[in-house]
């Protein structure tokens, strides 16, 4: 069993609804009189809007050039600067229409820093711990089960003895091994062995496989497995080369 813990950078692609956008899809969403409703409610709030009449007449003929002054049709550009600015409240407006789980930057420096809003993946010490914390484990063995996973190695093997664990948690080597073999029992399988035979023989316990040829192939011929003596395996176990293999 290998585990690696490794970096990846991934590029996604995320529609981000801004307040204007959304602010258009609702107003588009009105009807006729909700929409007059609408624009009603809002001069009420903001006294800086004012109701321009309707000419229907001229409303179709184009102004000419250059008499914008004569006519009094000009319009001053609007670049979000000066007064009134500020009057608007889009904290509530994003948070009555604004999409679920997205957030806006802020001028005040309140919004959330950007290492805030990275997704973290999880360990596989993260892993493990979550599985202590939902099993039904004393005090006592949590802190025995803490100081066998932070002592795993990146390929996820033990590397402390049982007496040293014992040591310093002041219990019993009976009790380490105890708590021992329900660590081996979490996912992923053959966690927490002390080598390679041992976790083997873990995955094997998880597939039903014990009591087997398999698990005597395990116990005993690692090393003809790696030579591929299956002629010594057979002669030892009496077994055809089929069932070997």
């Amino acid at each position: 069993m290998k585990f690696e813990l490794r970096q990846d950078l991934k590029l996604t692609q995320q529609l981000i609804m801004t307040p204007q956008l959304q602010q258009s899809i609702r107003l588009l969403q009105l009807s006729r009189i909700e929409l007059i409703n609408a624009i009603n409610q809002e001069m009420e709030k903001n006294p800086l809007l004012e109701e321009e009449a309707y000419d229907e007449e001229s409303a179709g003929d184009p102004v000419p050039e250059g008499n914008e002054a004569k006519t009094g049709t000009k319009v001053k550009e609007v670049t979000g600067e000066g007064d009134g600015k500020d009057d608007f409240d889009w904290d509530s407006f994003i948070e009555d229409f604004g999409p679920v789980g997205v957030s806006y930057a802020r001028e005040d420096g309140e919004s959330p820093s950007l290492e805030n809003m990275l997704t973290k993946t999880t360990s596989l010490a993260d892993h493990l711990s979550w599985q202590l914390n939902l099993s039904r484990f004393t005090e006592i063995e949590k802190k025995i089960g803490e100081q066998v996973i932070g002592n795993l190695d990146h390929n996820g093997y033990l590397m402390q003895d049982c007496d040293e664990i014992a040591a310093l948690e002041q219990v019993s080597p009976s009790k380490v091994e105890e708590v021992l073999g329900k660590i081996q029992e979490f996912d992923p399988p053959g966690i927490a062995a002390r080598d390679l035979k041992e976790c083997l023989l873990i995955q094997l316990k998880f597939l039903g496989g014990c009591n087997s040829l398999v698990e005597k192939i395990i116990d005993d011929h690692l090393k003809d497995l790696e030579t591929k003596n299956y002629g010594n395996i057979m002669k030892r176990q009496k077994a055809s080369l089929r069932e070997v293999k």
